[in-house]
């Protein structure tokens, strides 16, 4: 009998080798040109060498870095503006359908419009349109992570906290924010690759700035590189889950009984 953690393991493995094998089916069917060189979708082996010797070489490493730089910065940006929400919230109930219509505004407010305006206030060789970009990628989660975990809190836990006169910061330091832990976890996760691929979007609006994954792609794509384009994509995806499962081995070290209960009840 296999295990079940080596069961999902070796599941992902063959999901892995399907995806592999139909990759290089079509790339070797239906994009080769006649002259024998690759198309717009190149075989996987050739995009995994192109993204090693990159890595190795700096050529892509310090793009990658620049934007995961971008990306951490709106990222721990927006779970302060979610938490110091959240918080008010608690604080100030009426303030909830703010919270939330601010964090629905944030998720439906279009790339496209936003960066010219962040690079028309921003300094040329700035990233902060990287910066915004990525904030306004993870706020929605994180808000609703946030207000869900807060909210989370068992009534009679907050009615304890009263009945000895603690107030709602009380209840907040307490109760709350121990509540809120697994649902916050969650959303961290899922903000994580949202903010590098924010990040990496921005960088295709900035001005004066050379370096990044988003310009990587963009000078690749100028000069008709589809291996390159694929192995700039392929490890924008890896970093992506890189800071996923960062986050998510975080969680377990911080507060390992989530990963068992889903909840402090």
């Amino acid at each position: 009998m296999i295990p079940t953690p080596a069961r999902g393991v070796l599941a992902g493995a063959a999901g892995l080798a399907v995806l592999m094998l139909a990759w290089h089916v079509v790339a070797v069917t239906v994009y080769l040109r006649d002259n024998g060189t690759p198309g717009p979708v190149p075989p996987p082996f050739p995009v995994f060498a192109r993204a090693v010797t990159g890595l190795v070489d700096g050529a892509y490493a310090e793009g990658l870095a620049a934007t995961a730089g971008a990306a951490l910065t709106g990222y721990g940006l927006a779970v302060v503006i979610a938490l110091a929400l959240g918080i008010l919230v608690m604080i100030t109930p009426a303030l909830g359908p703010f919270a939330s219509q601010l964090g629905v505004v944030a998720a439906c407010a279009p790339a496209a419009a936003i960066a010219p305006i962040v690079v028309l206030l921003s300094p040329s060789g700035s990233r902060a349109v990287s910066v915004v970009l990525a904030l306004l990628a993870v706020e929605f989660p994180l808000v609703v992570g946030v207000l869900l975990g807060l909210r989370s809190a068992a009534p009679a836990q907050i009615d304890l906290v009263h009945a000895y006169g603690g107030g709602a910061w009380t209840a907040i330091r307490t109760v709350r924010v121990v509540s809120a832990i697994p649902a916050l976890l969650a959303a961290l996760k899922l903000a994580a690759p949202a903010a590098f691929l924010g990040a990496m979007t921005g960088e295709f609006f900035t001005v004066g700035v050379d370096e990044g994954a988003g310009r990587l792609l963009i000078s690749q794509q100028y000069v008709g590189d589809y291996t390159g384009m694929w192995a700039i994509a392929l490890l924008a995806t890896l970093v992506s889950a890189l800071g996923y499962g960062a986050v998510a081995a975080l969680g377990r070290v911080l507060a390992p009984w989530t990963a068992h209960t889903g909840s402090t009840r």
